[in-house]
């Protein structure tokens, strides 16, 4: 079989269980091949070996089987740029980009401020997963100082595994840690987590490349969704300087009960924000200030 052929076939299987299908099939074909889209036209009649047909055969399968795409390419993009994934962490989405612009606005309105010109800001990340957010954020900050923890160490290894491909892993530092319970006591400007919030009760309606494949740890936040943030919100008071913020991303219908957690803790300045589809998804407070300083965010 040619090139164009491969692809046809291709995508007349993965027609069956995804819209997609065209653009998964080019994907597919591209990583067993190492090509790029544009060589599947001008070379569209080389012929393929027989062990790649068979690398391919293997992976149209496991799609078949609901397997996420980005998990049989080991890679997905976010903010720019391409971050290993498996199974082992969640696959990053889209709306948490807006979750890193906005830090990075805030950052920058600090760093202008008189009271942060000349000290250097931390930002803790509470479940990195994948490292997406901590990552992004190290990129396109380089003058603040991060930490990153997670419960689990296999996906503390893939966001060690990023920082290092994006070069900056000797600005992060990291902690296997159960939340807040094995990060030492100092304090941050901001911190930030996209928790596990999804109901357990919402798991049948769920994707069968989520339910079936991603991490559940990292899926799914009790009965209600809302149990991490419930420890989250009183423990992030010690970790946070005067006036820092916490913010959180969170389900579509989650917000006013998140921002109830944050007032009946003594948060202020509590609010939400939306993501691209105009979704209240981002929730954030900040720890009150003494002396009747003012915030610069």
């Amino acid at each position: 079989m040619n090139r164009i052929e491969i692809l046809r076939s291709t995508e007349k299987e993965l027609m069956t269980i995804s819209p997609s299908y065209q653009v998964e099939a080019k994907a597919l074909v591209c990583h067993v091949l190492n090509c790029q889209p544009i060589d599947l036209i001008i070379e569209g009649r080389q012929q393929v070996d027989a062990d790649r047909i068979q690398v391919l055969e293997s992976l149209i399968q496991k799609r078949l089987e609901r397997v996420p795409l980005q998990y049989l390419l080991g890679v997905q993009a976010f903010y720019g740029l391409d971050f290993e994934v498996n199974d082992q962490v969640l696959i990053p989405r889209p709306e948490t980009e807006v979750l890193v612009s906005t830090i990075i606005k805030w950052v920058e309105a600090m760093q202008s401020s008189s009271g942060h010109q000349h000290q250097t800001l931390k930002i803790l990340d509470i479940g990195v997963g994948s490292g997406a957010i901590v990552v992004a954020l190290a990129k396109s900050l380089p003058d603040v100082m991060f930490s990153g923890s997670d419960i689990s160490e296999a996906a503390l290894h893939v966001a060690k595994s990023n920082a290092f491909r994006h070069g900056v892993d000797h600005r992060i530092t990291w902690y296997h840690s159960d939340l807040f319970n094995e990060i030492p006591r100092e304090l941050y400007d901001i911190i930030v987590s996209n928790p596990p919030y999804i109901p357990l009760s919402d798991k049948e309606k769920l994707e069968p490349e989520v339910h079936l494949n991603e991490p559940s740890q990292a899926l799914f936040g009790g009965e209600d969704g809302l149990d991490l943030y419930r420890r989250m919100i009183p423990e992030a008071q010690v970790y946070l300087a005067e006036g820092g913020l916490l913010v959180f991303e969170a389900g579509h219908d989650q917000w006013e009960a998140i921002e109830s957690l944050l007032i009946r803790n003594d948060y202020t300045e509590v609010g939400h924000f939306e993501d691209l589809n105009g979704i209240p998804r981002f929730i954030y407070g900040r720890k009150a200030l003494t002396g009747g300083q003012r915030n610069h965010v």
